[in-house]
């Protein structure tokens, strides 16, 4: 397969899943206001609060 092929395909997998920014989870109320100013104090305090087993589940899983 030819690199622009390649490259062509690449893009039209990576463009198949749907993104959202950052402002959309600040609006929808997903992650506090002005999140991306967050330091790491305020990071490690909010991932205290909002932990979930996430990783555990993903784990079993496979």
């Amino acid at each position: 397969m030819s690199s622009r092929k390649r490259r062509n395909e690449t893009k039209k997998i990576r463009d198949s899943y749907p993104t959202v920014t950052l402002k959309e989870l600040e609006d929808e109320g997903l992650v506090p206001k002005n999140f991306y100013r967050f330091d790491r104090v305020d990071m490690k305090e909010y991932h205290l609060k909002h932990k979930t087993d996430w990783w555990k589940k993903m784990s079993e899983t496979t």
